[in-house]
């Protein structure tokens, strides 16, 4: 009887459902972040600045290629005071941000690369006058805050925009 005992006690203790590794760290573990859709920025974004006499808009859409093109401008009253040609390219398998304004950089595109794209965008360009970094974050589904920042002449620079949904996304 007692062979009996110590037998179903091994069985017991062996057929219990397996443990999972014991978190030595200390850390409490946390699911990894998601992945950015870049669908998400589709459609027309802004931000109201200075009391409403400046405007900052950004427009995106998917292009037939699978890329995303955008279309940023300023408005100072009824007045265009700003425009740049966006875009969002892969290039060598490799993502890139892409900023165009006909009168700098003999209008040409200026490359931002996708170093991360885990709870927001970041792009970068170190060798960029300015900016050098670029961060999309999503704060929601209506809304973004962007951040340009980097060194301008020596010191350091950041600019800040809280773009709001101004209409339904569009493809």
């Amino acid at each position: 009887m007692r062979h009996s005992f110590i037998l179903l006690s091994i069985l017991a203790v062996g057929c219990s459902a397996p443990q999972p590794p014991a978190n030595t760290t200390g850390k409490i573990d946390q699911p990894a972040p998601a992945t950015i859709d870049l669908d998400a920025l589709i459609g027309e974004w802004q931000d109201v600045q200075d009391s409403g006499r400046t405007v900052f808009n950004e427009h995106w859409s998917r292009h037939t290629d699978g890329s995303m093109q955008g279309l940023g401008f300023v408005l100072s009253g009824k007045d265009t005071v700003f425009i740049e040609h966006l875009g969002i390219l892969n290039i060598d398998s490799t993502l890139h941000y892409a900023a165009t304004i006909r009168s700098q950089n003999n209008g040409q595109a200026v490359l931002f690369k996708l170093v991360q794209d885990q709870d927001s965008l970041v792009f970068t360009n170190p060798v960029h006058d300015f900016p050098q970094r670029i961060v999309y974050a999503p704060a929601g589904p209506d809304h973004w805050h962007v951040t340009v920042s980097g060194m301008q002449k020596g010191e350091a620079q950041q600019d800040r925009y809280h773009f709001h949904r101004k209409s339904a996304a569009t493809s």
